[in-house]
């Protein structure tokens, strides 16, 4: 078959296909083809982009770090050039024989060095050396011990000093090295000899190590990509540090074979494949030691936003697709647009607008249908209307049959009332209690607001207990203490009380001896606390497992355990689990309450 034959079959299952599919279908095409075209152009342009930037962004960070630990070396080349130009270092240097030295004597010498070591956070571990036989070190990572000055002379490094007359340099202190007997951490040192100052003429080597961990920490505060990898290598392309997160990386020798060809300038950037995946590298080298720093990235993490674009194209192929959809139905499918026009009122009227209506032009079948549903739509309405009005009247009518029951001006004036024929009788303990039963009403109303400030709290329970007070005589004793501070706090109201009732029950009420109630409040850290202590008769150990891990108290029980668990249920509605009510409790030995409840944020704005 040739490849007309098919396009010419195509063709033909095309145009057997009804209209509305052909629009369809050629819909979608075309919208699938401008999708895919600007999708991958789009992201070919911002993935160069991205990678030209990151690259920047990179080369950026190669260079703070080379910053960092040139700036580094330079410091310590300067505190050692001090050390060497020390007139105390130089003096015991320069001695012909050290033997009749005192160890004090050496050490009090040594004093800079010990000081550097203290004062320069980097520095590790600090050795001097001297052609008199002085072997001195001071260290403050834990390694100890250094070799002889024989054994150490004998080292390629030692021969590099004394080739550089005084010049510093710098290099990796291996697994392998002489210098340290018990090294603790792995260290890059950099090494001089000390001249004497009169002949200029090597009298001493130095060494000032610095532990790996320090100059990793350097480049790892630097980068901004954790997933990268940092080396460090030498004048002689040998690695000093590597850090890495990648796995894959090949070994040492391997990866160094791989990277010199890259890094043959003083800086630079480019991608390279490396074991099949490809890489990001920048470079940049210290001018001081000829060190080079590398900052190996791979592209799929640097691209990772990029694919944005394609999950952003995709997103938009969809979108056109439903466009596509939505204005091929439309101009193939008008027979079926009354019917969806009519469920979808029916949706809108299902989610509870019954004022939905829905016109039609003709008056076929559908219109009819139509008709009769905004009819049904009317009827629905107004008896929704009807019993909803219904409803309302039985709420009024048992709203004003509460009112009728409980009057707060009714109650108020009456409290008065009598308060005021005892104060003429000079009744004045009755006045006094009728004054503070008239308080405590007005608090527990409230005005029917469900918070009440913590002055208000604090002046009903003190009425309630002092009508306690009046019952109980000498058996009750009280105190209350309340930070100023809070005094000015909206709390729910009557929460107290009902913890003071029981303390009341269970102490003055059954106890011989006198019941002390202390009731104190505090804020800390924007949390209020009320505690309630008392030396009553407590409560059982089985009850109070009871309350305290499930305060499941009902109804059929006593009227202050019922009060308890009313408390808590209302903490829980306006707190929804930010508050704290634990009850400590022993039998004969009191009980004491702890209440936790947030201050508002309004509130503690303005103290």
């Amino acid at each position: 078959m040739t490849i007309f034959n098919i396009i010419e079959k195509a063709k033909k299952t095309y145009m057997d296909f009804s209209i509305r599919y052909k629009v369809f279908l050629l819909t979608f095409i075309i919208i699938i083809l401008i999708a895919v075209i600007l999708g991958t152009l789009s992201y070919l342009i911002y993935s160069n982009y991205v990678i030209t930037e990151i690259s920047n962004v990179n080369l950026r960070d190669t260079r703070q770090i080379k910053n960092s630990i040139a700036t580094l070396q330079n410091d310590i080349y300067e505190l050692s050039t001090y050390i060497c130009l020390n007139d105390q270092v130089q003096e015991i240097l320069n001695l012909e024989d050290i033997s009749s030295v005192t160890l004090d004597n050496i050490n009090k010498a040594m004093e800079p060095l010990a000081g550097l070591l203290a004062f320069k956070e980097a520095i590790s571990f600090i050795s001097i050396y001297s052609k008199n036989g002085l072997e001195y070190y001071v260290s403050k990572d834990g390694s100890t011990g250094i070799n002889d000055l024989e054994l150490i002379q004998k080292s390629s490094i030692y021969q590099r000093a004394v080739e550089l007359k005084g010049r510093p340099f710098w290099t990796p202190l291996g697994e392998e090295q002489i210098f340290i007997k018990n090294n603790k951490n792995p260290k890059i040192a950099m090494f001089r000899s000390v001249l004497n100052m009169n002949n200029f003429q090597m009298q001493g080597f130095l060494m000032i190590n610095i532990n790996l961990p320090f100059i990793e920490d350097i480049y790892r505060d630097a980068v901004e990509n954790s997933e990268g990898t940092i080396i460090i290598v030498d004048e002689n392309n040998e690695i000093i540090s590597l850090n890495t997160s990648e796995q894959n990386l090949p070994d040492r020798p391997a990866l160094l074979e791989k990277l010199i060809p890259y890094i043959d300038e003083s800086e630079g950037n480019t991608i390279f494949n490396l074991t099949g995946q490809e890489m990001m590298l920048t470079y940049s080298t210290i001018d001081q030691s000829s060190w080079k720093v590398i900052y190996l990235v791979p592209t799929n993490i640097v691209l990772q936003p990029v694919k944005n674009i394609l999950f952003l194209t995709i997103i938009v192929i969809i979108f056109c697709l439903i466009i596509g959809f939505i204005l091929s139905m439309y101009t193939s499918s008008l027979l079926t647009k009354p019917i969806n026009k009519l469920l979808s009122s029916m949706n809108r009227v299902k989610r509870g607008n019954f004022k939905e209506k829905v016109n039609f032009i003709y008056q076929d079948e559908i219109g009819k249908l139509g008709n009769e549903y905004n009819e049904m739509i009317d009827n629905i309405h107004e008896l929704i209307n009807r019993v909803y009005r219904l409803q309302l009247q039985e709420k009024e009518a048992e709203l004003r049959a509460l009112q009728a029951q409980i009057n707060p001006h009714f109650l108020y004036n009456t409290l008065d009332t009598i308060y005021w024929k005892a104060i003429r009788k000079g009744q004045d303990e009755i006045s006094e209690m009728v004054y503070a039963l008239s308080r405590i009403f007005r608090f527990s109303l409230n005005r029917g607001e469900d918070f009440i400030s913590v002055q208000n709290e604090k002046e009903l329970i003190e009425n309630y207990i002092l009508l306690q007070k009046k019952r109980f005589a000498d058996k009750l004793e009280y105190k209350i203490d309340f930070e100023e501070r809070i005094l000015n706090y909206t709390i729910p109201k009557l929460i107290l009380q009902p913890f003071i009732e029981n303390a009341i029950i269970h102490g003055a009420e059954k106890s011989e001896t006198a019941t002390l109630i202390n009731i104190s409040g505090y804020s800390r850290e924007s949390k209020i606390y009320f505690i309630i202590e008392d030396n009553g008769t407590g409560i059982e150990q089985s009850v109070l497992e009871d309350i305290n891990n499930s305060r499941n108290v009902s109804s059929s029980e006593s009227g202050s355990g019922y009060a308890i668990h009313n408390v808590n249920e209302r903490l829980d509605l306006y707190y929804q689990g930010d508050y704290g009510l634990a009850i400590d409790s022993k039998a004969g030995k009191g009980t004491r309450v702890e209440i936790i409840i947030p201050v508002k944020r309004d509130e503690v704005q303005h103290v």
